[in-house]
């Protein structure tokens, strides 16, 4: 993870401008020569957002038959070392932690998780490509080290605007897990996303 990159983006990820992150990911890698990491430039992930809505609302409805739920937390696997299958698994707690970075560790006391009630995680569709650049793509110059990092900062970021984007529609239709407080990132990102309104 290059946190020089990170560090241009989170700002805009921090407010919920996704667009705005990754406008800005996106032309620092137009301005590399082409590899097969830009294969991630114009592929969205929003597409998948109601059948994520859905996949959080059979997860919410389990977990609240034995307890409260007052907060959930997403997180996406370590997809660059992870290439076989990126995915999103899901977390409930009893009480909301709130958005402290520098104080996060309530997230490790979960009262329960998708893979534990359901044994199933949310399948990221439609980057298989990328997912096989990562798995055999030799970093042998700059050129290729700064295309996957950049690369790594805009599939963060499209994985933060379809949770968003979930939420937002969760709302919409009045799931029962909309008007709980989400917290979601990738699993080694040192940065953490809430949506609530």
């Amino acid at each position: 993870m290059n946190l020089e990159f990170a560090e241009q983006i989170i700002p805009d990820l921090e407010k919920l401008h996704f667009d705005k992150a990754l406008q800005t990911a996106e032309a620092e890698l137009k301005k590399i020569h082409t590899t097969d990491f830009h294969e991630v430039l114009d592929e969205p992930l929003t597409d998948q957002a109601n059948d994520l809505a859905a996949w959080v609302e059979n997860f919410y409805e389990g977990a609240s038959k034995k307890m409260n739920i007052k907060a959930l937390y997403f997180e996406m696997n370590e997809f660059d070392i992870n290439t076989d299958l990126w995915y999103i698994d899901s977390f409930a707690y009893r009480e909301d932690g709130g958005l402290d970075l520098d104080d996060m560790e309530w997230l490790v006391d979960f009262e329960t998780d998708r893979q534990t009630e359901t044994g199933t995680v949310f399948r990221i569709e439609g980057y298989e490509k990328l997912q096989a650049a990562f798995e055999t793509i030799e970093l042998k110059n700059d050129n290729l080290q700064n295309a996957r990092d950049w690369c790594e900062q805009i599939i963060i970021a499209r994985f933060m605007e379809l949770m968003r984007t979930a939420h937002l529609i969760a709302k919409k239709q009045n799931l029962k897990w909309a008007p709980v407080p989400i917290y979601f990132t990738e699993h080694e990102y040192d940065f953490i996303v809430r949506s609530e309104n």
